[in-house]
């Protein structure tokens, strides 16, 4: 049987095939590196801890009896003055709308009257306007990002002002071509006033501080010494409050302090990262995009969880935070900024560096666990030492320039660069390795 002719040549067949994937095996092997990379990009990250905060204010609420329609004659967030207007009350909604047209076309015409006057601006120049028009219009993107609709009108207002003093400036138009817009504008002025817009009150703040529209019955009249006696039980307890009904006659209300507070609870392992840190910025991302300066004024610790109730102080107030009550909080430690590495890139190798002498003869010197990584250069890889501020979220922040210490440290030619692209997965990686 094993003499059969045909049985040996599809035998050695079999082994010959055999043999060749084994040998194409174990050069994929030699071969196959398994190298994935990243680029290396410019960011900023903050270390950071997350939790809820409960915001306190000292605040007293504004009730009227009067009878019409409201008109409030200031924003969320704005300082008011003790008997200071906080709105008007008008016998029909035509009325007040005619009233605040009336006070928007004034102040039109205001600014119309400043370009029919070159000379005020003549000292101007475009350059110096287009920087101003930059400015606003970052302003108005930054209303629409952080829901600030009360300042819009306000900053197109100035925007078309702007626009129309450069034009005016580098010739385009002149002070005269606005004259039929202002007309327009004095005709429906005069209109305006024919309606009743006599107002049937006025409503004052009770006290100074800003002034808030929303009332979400969850209104305190808490002074700081009872606010940094809050422990976490009692943290606990005012996030589980809900919202309660408000009296009709309610029509707002004044955060009687400049200064504001949030409350809320850290974590043993949040006080550890903590450490002695206590100005930080804080983070409301559903009330504002704001980053909020605030700094931990009181912590009380809870001997039996290991818990600590953490009380912020706050001054910076916005339309958008005026009525944040129960959020979800950032808290940032610190901030870094650098090249961001994928953590897992990192390694602590031994480098052999090779340099000359006085006499011009080449040495070799061995640095051991070098940190640094691997990244693409050509057709080769090669290892460069990086300096690390922190990692955060599974990313290194590796410094692009170094101090002078850091300069006399670097062994390899040259640290990690913008855009090089790191290797963040691969077998067999040494200094110099061909792909």
């Amino acid at each position: 049987m094993m003499n059969n002719p045909l049985i040996r040549r599809i035998g050695a067949t079999a082994v010959a095939i055999l043999l060749l994937i084994y040998v194409g095996y174990q050069v994929y092997r030699s071969q196959y590196t398994g190298l994935r990379t990243e680029p290396a990009m410019f960011s900023t990250l903050s270390d950071s801890i997350s939790t809820t905060g409960y915001v306190l204010r000292n605040e007293q609420v504004i009730r009227s009896n009067l009878k019409g329609v409201l008109n409030y004659t200031v924003d969320d967030g704005e300082k008011v003055a003790k008997n200071g207007t906080v709105a008007e009350m008008f016998a029909t909604e035509e009325g007040a709308a005619a009233k605040n047209r009336i006070a928007r076309i004034d102040e039109e015409l205001s600014q119309l009257e400043q370009l029919s006057s070159p000379g005020d601006f003549s000292a101007s120049n475009p350059q110096l306007l287009g920087t101003q028009i930059s400015k606003n219009i970052v302003g108005l993107l930054d209303d629409l990002r952080g829901g600030l609709f009360s300042s819009l009108t306000d900053d197109k207002t100035n925007l078309q002002l702007l626009l129309s003093q450069k034009q005016i400036i580098i010739g385009a138009e002149s002070g005269g071509d606005f004259g039929e817009y202002v007309a327009s504008l004095e005709a429906e002025r005069d209109s305006l006033e024919s309606l009743n817009t006599v107002r049937t009150g006025v409503i004052r703040s009770p006290a100074g501080g800003y002034f808030i529209h929303s009332v979400d019955g969850l209104e305190s009249s808490l002074d700081e010494e009872e606010i940094l006696s809050l422990s976490v039980s009692d943290v606990e307890s005012l996030l589980a409050r809900e919202p309660a009904p408000v009296s009709e006659n309610v029509i707002g209300k004044v955060s009687r302090d400049f200064n504001w507070y949030i409350a809320c609870v850290l974590t043993e392992d949040d006080l550890v990262r903590l450490g002695q840190i206590r100005d930080v910025t804080v983070e409301m991302p559903f009330a504002s995009a704001t980053q909020i300066p605030a700094t931990i004024i009181q912590i009380n610790e809870d001997a039996a969880t290991g818990s600590a109730s953490a009380i912020l102080s706050c001054s910076y107030m916005g339309a958008d935070l005026a009525s944040a009550r129960k959020e979800p909080l950032q808290i940032n430690l610190s901030s870094y900024s650098g090249v961001l590495v994928n953590e897992r890139a990192i390694h602590f190798a031994d480098y052999t560096a090779h340099e000359t002498d006085e006499n011009g003869n080449e040495i070799e010197t061995v640095y051991h666990n070098v940190q640094g990584v691997y990244v693409r250069s050509g057709s080769r890889i090669r290892f460069v030492q990086v300096f690390t501020d922190a990692t955060i979220n599974g990313y290194a922040v590796c410094k692009v320039s170094l101090s002078e210490d850091e300069r006399a440290e670097l062994v390899t030619s040259r640290t990690i660069q913008l855009y090089d692209e790191v290797v963040v997965e691969g077998t067999d990686l040494h200094d110099g390795k061909m792909l």
